[in-house]
């Protein structure tokens, strides 16, 4: 085995993908499930990172940019254009000619793109378009766009099927209890969570790609190291339509304490409240939305929007996860610590890499830097001689578009299946949002057996089928990988909680699970959606008058 890449969240499995394009052995393990970590705890934004203009990260500006233009081409139904608006309120500590200034340099960096480019708003023109903002202080805006990649769990799974589709292995809720260098190679002990079989692989390269769990890995591994990780939380919670509610994204700086914060609509109606970004501390499996944050942001949320009224019981799910960035002790907040993504050779054994930083919008990118390093690395003459082999070669991955994408026209082929899908539209537009041109496959599983024509309880728009597919071919094993992150309905009001029965049964007819199995398995699915439930006894926000100096 050329290469052994531990994490199948974004980052891990781009760096797999682009591996097994470029023709290595490879195989991916984990010890939970695709997307079970921070890539499915992110704003769900594809974005060039206007925040990173502050720190003077341009490079890492740039590449972001070039990475977002590059998901809308390569995976249209994951990944579509999405506005946003910056306002310029009195309050603010970037005064609003800084903010016209960055906007105009994002837009330079972003001179490729195929969105438009920004444009001012009038404090009149606001008053229009967005009738629930504070009016006190407001002066203007920036209105641009960024992209939403509304179902994020879903590019790790057709990441994953071009992994195996290219002849690579992929094993899931398995965990690395050990690393060691053999004259082999490095020595990978693992084990099934799930059955509890132990199994070894050898592999020349191993990249530790296991996010915040990155050090806890290395410190099963023989010889003493550096901290590599300085996690932050993220957390975000959901709310329904609300009065005032925004048409586009809002991004504005907070007036507690300047940090920004995020009104997002989603898809489904409802809108996503977020970030913060907090310095943590212990085990990352443990994260979860605090009251102190769910207070702060609640509280911003009804500065920006009067009319909104928006308290704990408004809380559809709260979501949390640790962003793994690079250890820096000398950042004063976690705002200061850059999100760019660096590949670390291990001092103590040959062939072992650990990766830090990444963000879902460059997660491709990252995969190139990645095998670019392990080129180099087993290319006689090194880091020279790797450049000069792959001047003027593109990565495979490059113009490579996912499997829900790989058609000629997407837009054609989008409004083909719209008129010919048995199924009604709102059914037929939750298959393409999810599976792309794979949609077809979903709906023939439903034609050839009719029970699984049937939606899911609570959730009039989905199939069966979909449950079935999870299964036989995106490599899913417990009922919370399908609701979670095969079907995405965890993340919506009720949590999924009626549809997960109904799915058991159906996971079961699959897997041979027995009655028993499938309550354990509707157990455990409620068990983990109670995690993302608010806190039951949240501080009640304040709401200080707004400042209009």
């Amino acid at each position: 085995m050329d290469l052994l890449v531990v994490g199948a969240g974004v980052n891990g499995l781009a760096i797999a993908r682009e591996a097994a394009l470029r023709g290595w052995s490879t195989a991916v393990v984990d010890g939970e499930d695709l997307a079970a970590g921070t890539s499915s705890a992110s704003s769900r934004l594809v974005h060039g990172g206007i925040r990173y203009l502050e720190n003077m990260e341009f490079r890492l500006v740039r590449e972001s940019l070039r990475e977002r233009e590059r998901l809308l081409r390569s995976a249209p139904h994951l990944v579509s254009p999405y506005p946003l608006l910056i306002p310029f309120y009195d309050h603010n500590r970037r005064p609003a000619w800084m903010l016209r200034v960055g906007m105009a340099l994002y837009d330079l960096l972003s001179y490729d793109k195929t969105t438009p480019r920004h444009r001012l708003l009038s404090a009149k023109d606001l008053e229009r378009d967005y009738p629930g903002l504070e009016k006190r202080g407001l002066r203007g805006a920036a209105l641009y766009f960024d992209a939403q990649a509304a179902n994020a769990e879903r590019l790790c799974i057709e990441q994953a099927l071009d992994v195996v589709g290219l002849g690579g292995r992929l094993s899931t809720h398995t965990r690395v209890e050990r690393l060691s260098e053999t004259p082999e190679g490095i020595r990978a002990e693992l084990r099934e969570t799930i059955t509890g079989r132990a199994m070894t692989q050898i592999a020349s390269s191993v990249v530790n790609a296991a996010g915040p769990w990155a050090d806890r890995l290395l410190a099963e591994v023989p010889g003493s190291r550096t901290r590599l990780i300085g996690g932050t939380k993220g957390s975000h919670f959901a709310v329904g339509p609300f009065p005032g509610a925004p048409s586009t994204g809002v991004h504005y700086e907070a007036a507690s304490d300047g940090r920004a914060v995020l009104v997002l609509p989603l898809p489904d109606g409802n809108y996503l409240i977020g970030a913060t970004d907090i310095f943590f501390e212990g085990d990352p499996a443990d994260a979860s939305m605090s009251r102190e944050e769910i207070s702060y942001l609640l509280g911003e949320v009804n500065r920006l929007i009067p009319s909104a009224h928006l308290g704990e019981a408004d809380i559809l799910y709260t979501v949390s996860g640790i962003r793994p960035l690079p250890f820096t002790p000398s950042a004063g907040s976690a705002a200061e610590v850059s999100r760019d993504h660096h590949v670390v050779a291990d001092p103590w054994i040959r062939g072992l890499f650990s990766v830090t930083g990444g963000k879902l919008t460059t997660h491709r990118a990252l995969g190139e830097m990645a095998m670019d390093v392990l080129e180099r690395s087993r290319r006689p003459g090194g880091l020279w001689a790797g450049r000069l082999h792959r001047l003027g070669r593109r990565a495979p991955a490059t113009a490579l578009k996912l499997p829900g994408a790989r058609c000629e026209d997407w837009p054609s082929f989008r409004r083909r299946f719209l008129r010919s899908s048995a199924f009604g539209k709102g059914t037929a537009e939750r298959l393409l949002s999810l599976y792309g041109m794979r949609a077809e496959r979903v709906e023939r599983l439903a034609r050839a057996e009719p029970a699984l024509a049937r939606p899911l309880p609570g959730y009039p728009h989905s199939l069966g089928a979909e449950v079935v597919l999870s299964v036989r071919e995106e490599f899913a094993q417990t009922l919370i990988d399908v609701l979670a992150r095969r079907l995405v309905l965890s993340w919506s009001p009720g949590l999924a909680e009626a549809a997960a029965p109904a799915a058991a049964r159906l996971m079961g007819g699959e897997l041979g699970w027995d009655e028993r199995r499938e309550q354990a398995e509707v157990q455990a699915y409620r068990a983990w959606a109670s995690k993302h439930r608010a806190p039951e006894h949240a501080e009640p926000p304040a709401v200080p008058a707004p400042s209009a100096t």
